[in-house]
């Protein structure tokens, strides 16, 4: 009996000898000759916490916190210990495995990061770590994960982390170039894109885009191969702009004729308008065209045009006297806007069933020609 218990106390003291060489170096486990205070050979685990629970008051037993609630969730640090159990060195690892927020409050008037709080968003983490100190001193700081407002930090492509809050804005410090890799890009709502201010002008309430380039010219340039030197931009029905020239070349030379072969459009025994003449117009872009015709009919009296549906006459003559009389109001002039190119069909009227004895009789039978002038 006696000879048993002398050799626990030979091994007590061995042991006890061991462990205290060990704290006063470095100690390796599965590893003889360790380089640092521990160095492990092999995998290190530590504890691992899964909750559902909010709030949730982070401690001694806690490393590893992974939340997985139904809710916004609220996660509360120790408060620091002075002296005897300070914690200076601990960690914890906060896992957010939901589309809610986690706040991380800090114990009364400590800090983390220099805040009373941070957040982790959905789906992200964030680590901390005990500096040790108490009061107001800066008692957690972030190692991985959210930055806090104190330490924002500015993308150099106009992008600002601030706490759990990923901000568009903060200063372009490179060139940027947005490839969009036949992916549309589109700003919507009701707000505006401003250029050069960011104030909106009360003569811009009601404005999407707003340049201001202050008092230097040359605040827009648009570039799509019909621009010229003195030329404006101009838009078509459906507001798409090109350049154009205000003015066209002079008359001369520049006359087109009508299409089609003209028909007699007045044998109906009715009046009315629509009638057909088997002739149109080929408008060849925007703007104010200035029309030329002539046209001689033999009838009772009746009011006779020709037009463009939704632009005007080209050509009218009107009744004046009851008997059979030769209509010859040649060389009319008209002046019609288009807003769009295209061809345009040139219907016929006559206000009552009286049918032409003759149609497009004399010399010169009948002629129409047009020539831009204005956009």
């Amino acid at each position: 009996m006696s000879k048993n218990l002398t050799k626990v106390w030979q091994v007590t003291g061995l042991l006890g000898y061991c462990i205290a060489f060990a704290q006063a170096g470095n100690i390796g486990v599965n590893t003889e000759n360790p380089g640092s205070t521990m160095d492990i050979n092999g995998s290190l685990a530590a504890k691992y916490s899964s909750i559902i629970t909010t709030p949730y008051n982070l401690s001694a037993t806690d490393f590893y916190v992974s939340y997985n609630g139904t809710s916004n969730a609220v996660f509360n640090l120790p408060s620091a210990i002075i002296g005897e159990g300070n914690f200076k060195g601990r960690m914890y690892t906060i896992k957010n495995n939901t589309s809610f927020t986690i706040t991380v409050n800090s114990a009364g008037s400590e800090t983390i990061n220099g805040s009373t709080n941070t957040s982790v968003p959905s789906n992200q983490s964030i680590q901390l770590i005990s500096t040790g100190l108490t009061g107001v001193g800066n008692t957690w700081e972030i190692i991985t994960g959210n930055n806090n407002t104190a330490n924002s930090i500015t993308s150099s492509n106009g992008i600002t982390i601030s706490g759990g809050d990923v901000k568009l804005g903060g200063t372009l410090s490179q060139a940027t170039n947005i490839v969009t890799a036949g992916n549309n890009l589109s700003i919507n709502g009701t707000g505006k894109v401003l250029v050069g201010t960011t104030t909106v002008p009360v003569e811009a309430a009601t404005a999407k885009i707003v340049i201001d380039n202050g008092t230097t010219n040359g605040a827009l340039q648009i570039k799509d191969g019909t621009q010229q030197f003195g030329y404006v931009l101009t838009s078509d029905a459906n507001g798409l702009a090109s350049w154009s020239s205000t003015t066209t070349t002079a008359f001369a030379n520049n006359w087109t004729s009508y299409s089609g072969t003209l028909v007699n459009p007045y044998t109906g025994s009715i009046g009315g308008g629509g009638l057909i003449t088997g002739i149109s117009v080929i408008i060849p872009a925007k703007g104010w065209y200035f029309f030329r015709s002539g046209l001689t009919i033999q009838s009772n009296c009746n009011d006779y045009s020709f037009y463009i549906n939704g632009i005007g006459d080209i050509w009218r003559t009107y009744c004046n006297v009851a008997d059979l009389q030769m209509l010859s109001p040649r060389d009319q002039n008209r002046v019609l806007y288009f807003s769009s190119p295209g061809t345009y069909p040139i219907y016929a009227v006559k206000t009552n069933a009286v049918v032409p004895t003759a149609f497009n009789m004399g010399n010169p039978t009948f002629y129409l020609d047009f020539v831009k002038f204005q956009n």
